[in-house]
């Protein structure tokens, strides 16, 4: 199904707010350095505690993820797989279209969740619809692609799920 390839980026405010957790980390890190550095009875302070760096140490990792996580897109559709890098795992999840089981979405709301198997059991992916720029042409997309392919849809109170029959 050419027609329901395609790419999608992360909405741009999400790498910018990346970078500002990164930019906010290297000034409190230059700011604590310099401190530690200009007055060394700091380090008998506030300064000096494990927490303060364990603090530092997770608005880098924090923020770089964000950001670095943004330069590659948060959605592609191929014709054989479909992957999804969610900011909130380590990596992203490539899964063939024929190890899709199902899919959920609450009406009106934010996050989708693909089901899927693996060799290992089901398992799901959620992503947050709100980073992914060009939401509606993406979950149209999938939802073509799985109707197309037998999927059934229903709605169960806020809950619409496609899944095979």
């Amino acid at each position: 199904m050419p027609n329901d390839v395609g790419i999608f980026a992360f909405r741009p405010w999400v790498r910018r707010a990346g970078l500002s957790i990164v930019l906010v980390a290297l000034g409190v890190t230059a700011a604590v350095a310099l401190t530690l550095a200009l007055v060394p009875s700091a380090r008998f302070g506030w300064m000096g505690e494990r927490f303060v760096w364990v603090y530092i140490g997770t608005l880098w990792l924090g923020g770089l993820k964000v950001w670095l996580g943004t330069l590659r897109p948060i959605a592609e559709l191929e014709a054989e797989t479909i992957t999804l890098r969610p900011l909130h795992q380590l990596r992203g999840r490539t899964v063939r279209w024929e190890d899709v089981r199902g899919t959920e979405q609450m009406i009106g709301g934010d996050r989708m969740i693909l089901y899927h198997d693996t060799p290992r059991g089901l398992r799901f992916v959620a992503l947050n619809l709100n980073l992914v720029k060009g939401r509606r042409d993406f979950l149209a997309r999938v939802d073509r692609r799985l109707i197309a392919e037998g999927f059934v849809e229903k709605t169960v109170e806020r809950s619409r799920y496609l899944s095979r029959p």
